[in-house]
């Protein structure tokens, strides 16, 4: 009987650099937070990141000069960087509200990347399509990757409101091997809970096959 192939694993791991670079990219979610007032530890040395602006030249500076300047221990800094990180996406979570424009369409966008998952309350100014490739460097550290396009778009309409759901899928798109999958689904060679039971290699497999 032949053994199964193991599902390829990724589980990234953010170096503190990488918390850093993400944050600098969105310094103004760490103002969201520390609007908060939590009472959290490192809301001095968050303020104090924010008041040198610091986040702006974050590719130059090294957690070392960090420590000298703001008088905190390397170690301190590297802790704060990845509970402010973390707290920004529970805090999108809880009060997406906040990372809401008013002009724009609200979105929700669920991202995957190999066993990586992550959700994430935002707007846009317009609806991507199908497809099309969306650059997010924040969510880096938390996905592994910054690059994603558009696998599928849902409008849930009810309670008053509309969601627009958009599901991302990491790296860039093969878009013949999409379109070789819906035709396998279509013709019935493969089926829809194949998507879902079966990994990505394993239906590329079949799919490869069937040419």
């Amino acid at each position: 009987m032949a053994r199964r192939k193991e599902r390829p694993k990724f589980v990234h791991q953010a170096s503190t650099l990488e918390y850093l670079y993400c944050l600098g990219d969105m310094p103004k979610w760490s103002q969201l937070l520390l609007d908060q007032n939590n009472g959290n530890l490192y809301n001095d040395f968050l303020n104090w990141l924010l008041q040198k602006q610091l986040f702006k030249d974050e590719r130059k500076i090294s957690i070392k000069s960090m420590a000298e300047q703001s008088g905190y221990t390397s170690a301190k800094i590297s802790k704060w960087l990845k509970e402010i990180y973390e707290d920004i996406l529970e805090l999108n979570e809880l009060q997406p509200q906040l990372f809401y424009s008013l002009a724009n369409v609200k979105i929700e966008f669920y991202m995957k990347y190999f066993d990586g998952h992550c959700t994430f309350l935002s707007s846009l100014a317009v609806i991507p399509r199908m497809y099309e490739s969306i650059d997010f460097f924040f969510i880096k550290a938390k996905m592994g990757i910054s690059t994603f396009w558009v696998k599928d778009i849902r409008y849930i309409i009810g309670n008053n409101e509309t969601s627009v759901l958009i599901f991302l899928e990491g790296g860039f798109v093969n878009i013949y091997r999409e379109f070789a999958l819906s035709k396998a689904l279509f013709e019935g060679y493969l089926n829809f809970s194949d998507t879902y039971q079966k990994f990505d290699f394993e239906i590329d497999e079949q799919l490869l096959k069937r040419r």
